[in-house]
């Protein structure tokens, strides 16, 4: 008589492959997941930051001055920092610094430059 069906250990290897696979698997849908809030934090930030930037460009050269905000952005609440130093009459360095705790600060350097005037203007 002849026995038909699989084997113990056949059950056994083919239970490991597909647990290998499973668990494959769902580790890389929760590093998709990860990634995705990644970059919708850093998404964030940067709007932050953006939103500081065109605060100090709007104000122009004269106006540009050291100063802290806040904005929200999505819900959350990021402090926005504006540093500004003046080397010369002509030129302001300005640094924008977004921070949000427990995420680490960003900062960008932008330079403002007062505006030549036009030849033959008063």
């Amino acid at each position: 008589m002849k026995a038909t069906g699989f084997s113990l250990v056949e059950v056994l290897l083919a239970i490991v492959v597909t647990s290998v696979g499973v668990l494959g698997a769902a580790g890389a849908v929760l590093g998709i997941g990860s990634q995705a809030l990644r970059a919708e934090r850093e998404t964030e930030h940067t709007l932050a930051g953006r939103n500081g930037v065109e605060s100090l460009v709007r104000a122009g050269h004269a106006a540009a001055t050291s100063h802290a905000s806040t904005v929200d952005i999505g819900g959350r609440r990021f402090r926005v920092s504006h540093g500004v130093a003046e080397p010369s009459p002509r030129v302001k360095h300005a640094r924008v610094t977004v921070s949000r705790p427990p995420a680490p600060a960003a900062e960008l350097d932008i330079v403002l430059a007062r505006p030549r005037p036009l030849p033959g203007a008063p």
